[in-house]
C-alpha cells in the first residue's frame, strides 16, 4: 500500500499484478473508467464502491476508501488547482498558472483509460497492461 504523503505509485509491474487481481463487482457504482481528456476541478470526484479519486479544494488530490480514509494523497495541498488526465496518458495536478505539481509520469500511451476500480485501486491503463497504480486496493 502507498502511505499518505507518497506522491510515488506501484511500480509498473506491481500495478499490473494488483490491477490484474480486481473483478468488477455489478453495482451501481463498479469500476468508473475515464478516457483522456478529463479534467477535476476543485471538489469534483470519481467514485466506484470502494474508492473515490477526489480533487480537493486545497489542492491536494487524494483517494478515500468506502469509510472516507485518505489511502494516498498527491501531497500537492496549496499548489494544485485542477487535475488532468492528459489525451498523452499523463496523471498531472497543475497549480492554477499551469504548471504541473505531481505527474504520474506516464506520458507516451495516447488513448490510455484511468479507472477507479472497485477494490480501491486507481490505474491507467494501456490497453490492458497497467501502467501506473495507486496501490490502494484492499
Amino acid at each position: 500500500m502507498t502511505l499518505i504523503g507518497q506522491a510515488s505509485a506501484a511500480p509498473s509491474d506491481q500495478a499490473s499484478a494488483s490491477a490484474a487481481s480486481s473483478a468488477a463487482k455489478p453495482g451501481p457504482l463498479a469500476d468508473q473508467v475515464r478516457y483522456a481528456p478529463f479534467t477535476l476541478n476543485h471538489n469534483e470526484s470519481v467514485s466506484s464502491n470502494t474508492a473515490r479519486l477526489v480533487m480537493q479544494s486545497d489542492g491536494n488530490l487524494v483517494i478515500y476508501d468506502e469509510f472516507n480514509r485518505a489511502r494516498w494523497a498527491s501531497r500537492t495541498v496549496g499548489q494544485g488547482w485542477t487535475t488532468r488526465f492528459q489525451e498523452d496518458g499523463n496523471l498531472v495536478v497543475y497549480t492554477r498558472s499551469g504548471r504541473a505539481v505531481w505527474a504520474s509520469h506516464t506520458a507516451g500511451h495516447p488513448g490510455s483509460r484511468l479507472v477507479v476500480q472497485d477494490d480501491g485501486n486507481v490505474v491507467i491503463y494501456d490497453g490492458s497492461r497497467a501502467i501506473w497504480a495507486s496501490g490502494t486496493d484492499h
